[in-house]
This record gives structure tokens, C-alpha cells and sequence, in this order.
């Protein structure tokens, strides 16, 4: 028994100076302990755009950054997008153009926001559709709105034919 207790210590004693023979000089095992490692992360190659909604909330607009799929946004993929975000089915959009540096876009008088909505969700409205258009369209400064390609009339606002909404 006694020869089996030091063979046994220096068994532990031996494996003890192999591993600390391993280690480089001032380090620590938790230095080189793979779980404490950092992971390195590939940063995201998703491409993303960002337009405006509303916070229905606080009613309020809020920025919300939506995947990007062509690279070069147009008024249309952009108004499309604020669509979407807004999550109204009674908007419907008669025409949307780009002529030199405005961005005209034409809403239908059946529905939001010309007709059945509230004055601040109107505001709200218009102003996710213009700040979207100008922050993403190349070359928009200005943006026009008008009802079934006419000037603009609601409750609320009355905009001339070419009048300006919003401008860079």
C-alpha cells in the first residue's frame, strides 16, 4: 500500500510539471482557456434603408431601417416601403414621379390621408412619405403632393398643384 501511495504521488507530481512546462511564462490558464477566447464576429454584408413610420403609440414619427434590395432607391420602391411600414390599407397611391429634383406624389381621394383621418395622422402621413423620399432618392430636394393628380384638398391642408410639401 505505501508503494502504490508514492507511486501514486509521483504520478500527480509529474503530470503537475508537465502541464505547468506547457505554459508560457506569466501567463495564467484562464489566458488560454478557449471558452474565455472572444469569438470574432463577421460584421453584417445586409444592406439597409431608412424611411419613416408612425408610432401610433405616442403618434408619433419614428425612423425604421427596413433591408435594402436595389441600390439606387427610386420614389416608387421608396413609397412602397413607407407603405408597408405604415400598415394602412386605406392609402392608395394614384401616381408617384420624379421630375429634375421634386418627387410628386399623387394620393387617391377614397382614402388616407385625403379622407377618414385624423389631422395629426394626416400630418404624420405626409411627413413619413416626404422625409423618406428626401433622405433616399437621389437628386429629391423637394417633394409635392397632390390628390387624383390634382392639387391637394383635405380637411386639413390645401395644397396648389405644384405647391412644395417638404424641402431639403
Amino acid at each position: 500500500m505505501k508503494k502504490f501511495r508514492t507511486v501514486f504521488t509521483f504520478l500527480i507530481v509529474a503530470v503537475v510539471f508537465v502541464l505547468s512546462g506547457c505554459m508560457e511564462e506569466g501567463k495564467a490558464w484562464t489566458d488560454t482557456d478557449p471558452s474565455a477566447m472572444p469569438v470574432p464576429t463577421k460584421a453584417s454584408s445586409i444592406e439597409t434603408v431608412s424611411i419613416y413610420s408612425v408610432n401610433s403609440d405616442n403618434m408619433t414619427l419614428i425612423p425604421v431601417s427596413v433591408r435594402k434590395e436595389m441600390q439606387d432607391p427610386t420614389p416608387d420602391y421608396v413609397a412602397d416601403l413607407v407603405m408597408e411600414n405604415l400598415n394602412e390599407e386605406d392609402i392608395e397611391l394614384t401616381d408617384i414621379t420624379q421630375k429634375d429634383n421634386k418627387v410628386i406624389v399623387s394620393f387617391s381621394s377614397k382614402g388616407k390621408p385625403v379622407k377618414g383621418c385624423g389631422s395629426k395622422m394626416e400630418t404624420l402621413i405626409l411627413e413619413a412619405f416626404a422625409n423618406s423620399l428626401l433622405d433616399n432618392v437621389e437628386d429629391c430636394e423637394k417633394v409635392i403632393f397632390r390628390c387624383d393628380g390634382k392639387e391637394y384638398k383635405s380637411s386639413q391642408y390645401s395644397f396648389g398643384k405644384n405647391e412644395v410639401f417638404a424641402s431639403e
